[in-house]
Formats: C-alpha cells, structure tokens, sequence
C-alpha cells in the first residue's frame, strides 16, 4: 500500500544513478516527450521497466514514472533525475530495491 492505494507489483535489484537536465545530460525533455519533472521521473532500460511504468523506490519513500531512458541505462539499471548535477554527484551509485507498480487493485 502507498498513499492510500494497494498495488500489484514485482521487487526488483538496480543500480541506482542520476541525472539532471543540464544540456549536456540530455535536456528538459523525456524520450516519452513529457517535460522532465524532479521527484517524479526516472530513467529505465524499456525492455526491462516498460515505458510509463509507476516505480516506488523505498529508500526515498516516492513514487516515479519511467519516462525517460539512455545510453548508459541498460538492464537493472536506474537513474534518477535530480535538480543538479551536485545532487547528482553527492548521490553517486547505489544499490536499491524498487517495486514496479503492475497494476492498482481496488479494496
């Protein structure tokens, strides 16, 4: 259950990056066409999180949309967009567990 609602969803191990939208990380614009947002996107591989896929990440008690990707995000991998590229570095790498929303189930 997050915020009030229960979801049908499958744990998964990444490596946890991020990115900013600064020119030279890729801009204000997602793959997806949406405008970036801080705190509410992600980057994924789209072959293992589908494109538009809620993620709940524990460790930041949020949750993201997958709407962008890149060259680097290949497999279990993650990135997280940040105001930055200071919050960016100060994040680092990190092993997390994510939860990929699957489906809301209504009580």
């Amino acid at each position: 259950t997050i915020n009030g609602k229960t979801y049908k969803g499958r744990r998964l191990q990444v490596k946890a990056s991020a990115y900013s939208t600064a020119k030279d990380e890729g801009g204000a614009w997602a793959y997806n066409g949406e405008k970036l947002k801080v705190g509410e996107h992600i980057a994924v591989d789209f072959k293992v999180i589908p494109m538009n896929s809620l993620v709940y990440i524990p460790q930041l008690g949020k949750v993201y949309k997958a709407v962008d990707t890149g060259s680097a995000i290949k497999g279990n991998k993650i990135d997280i967009l940040m105001s930055t590229k200071q919050q960016c570095k100060q994040w680092g790498v990190k092993d997390l567990e994510i939860i990929i929303l699957d489906q809301e189930i209504n009580n």
